[in-house]
């Protein structure tokens, strides 16, 4: 008996066809990226329908585009085609979905279950062409990677996938993400986006389930009691976004909220630098990316107290109840004006973002892998004859 060479993974690349990454897109590149330095025995065949956007790792197979213009259409129809044409030993889904016909054992990533736990935040589309899939999906993958144990809990009770069936594989921040040691990285960035005031900062695509509204109205609260931050929002326009931008001229805030829309990798770590505190009081996460991004370069972090943001932060972190505006205010108030805090806060932060890393994830995702294909890495062979 001998091993097979390099196998062929299929790859859900579909995340990477937006300009802007948000955190799947995020989750897809920076995995595919670990996984491909590893040099080990697997080799990326990248699955899309669209043009892909952005850095795509080297090393990674990239096939032309499909001439299918609709990825609901190209993903059920003609990729379970082309998969039959290529006889991969596996595949990996990393966005929700997967083909109901897919010819191969495949691995699905499932980030959470917001779409089953806060329906009403999402869209119509959304609900329809993810969440009527979903359960079938999650039952004929060989195995479901989680992001968190919360996640993981969620999704063996919504869609009754046996526990063992599905691994938690944490996410981690960007090697970027750092403290920065250069000044006058943070002055350019400073300049560039004109934060020229301390803020307070938010990192997420701007809808409803990133609780925004209440996060301004703690804001309001600050600003009736003194206190001279400006607010700051990072991340692109999502549903809903108008009824922010209503909020804040309601409240009368317009000259202390600045929504910088999407900002470019590059340029997040100073902006976590020169923030005074991250407030990411979120209804639901699967992760939470910015908490681990933040920690990083060294920025305190305000986040709520349920699903998997205790988990991710750990004792890091400030922790509040995100139904409750009050909460979200005292919580920026003590932060704000308890230097000591900060300080706790940072050193804690720093200590708690080193145990993730995208490294480690990847050699979790490649041992799932292993385990999987196993059974038909093993070919046999005839003894030469004499």
């Amino acid at each position: 008996m001998t091993r097979c060479g390099p196998l062929p993974v299929g790859f859900d690349a579909t995340s990477l066809e937006v300009e802007g990454r948000t955190g799947v897109g995020q989750y897809t590149a920076r995995l595919l990226e670990a996984l491909i330095e590893r040099q080990d025995k697997w080799r990326f065949r990248l699955l899309h329908c669209g043009r892909l956007r952005g850095r795509i790792p080297e090393g990674a197979e990239c096939p032309p585009a499909s001439r299918l213009p609709n990825r609901t259409l190209w993903m059920q129809i003609s990729l379970p085609l082309e998969l039959s044409r290529l006889h991969l030993p596996l595949c990996h889904f990393t966005n929700f979905l997967a083909p109901l016909m897919t010819p191969c054992p495949y691995v699905v990533t499932i980030h959470d279950m917001s779409l089953f736990k806060f329906g009403s935040m999402h869209t119509r589309k959304s609900l329809w062409a993810v969440r009527s899939l979903l359960p079938t999906v999650a039952r004929r993958a060989a195995a479901v990677i989680s992001v968190s144990e919360s996640a993981r809990r969620d999704i063996v009770a919504v869609l009754g996938v046996h526990p063992q069936r599905v691994e938690v594989i944490h996410e981690a921040p960007g090697a970027a993400f750092r403290v920065l040691d250069e000044p006058g990285e943070c002055l350019r960035v400073s300049a560039a986006y004109d934060l020229r005031e301390p803020f307070i900062l938010s990192v997420c695509t701007i809808q409803p389930r990133k609780n925004l509204r209440r996060l301004l109205a703690a804001f309001a609260r600050l600003v009736k009691e003194g206190r001279r931050e400006q607010m700051v929002f990072v991340g692109q326009l999502g549903w809903k976004y108008r009824a922010l931008l209503r909020e804040i001229e309601g409240m009368r805030l317009k000259d202390r909220v600045r929504i910088l829309g999407y900002v470019p990798d590059g340029d997040m770590p100073a902006i976590y630098s020169l923030a005074k505190v991250l407030a990411f009081p979120s209804l639901y996460e699967g992760f939470g990316l910015p908490i681990v991004e933040a920690m990083a370069c060294g920025t305190p972090v305000l986040t709520s107290d349920c699903s998997s943001m205790p988990e991710v932060a750990g004792d890091a972190a400030l922790l509040v109840d995100p139904s409750s505006s009050e909460s979200i205010a005292e919580g920026l108030e003590r932060i704000l004006a308890d230097d000591g805090l900060r300080t706790r806060l940072r050193e804690a932060g720093l200590a708690r973002a080193a145990q993730f890393s995208w490294a480690r994830a990847a050699a979790e995702t490649a041992r799932l892998y292993e385990k999987i294909v196993r059974p038909s890495l093993i070919i046999k062979t005839q003894e030469p004859r004499l």
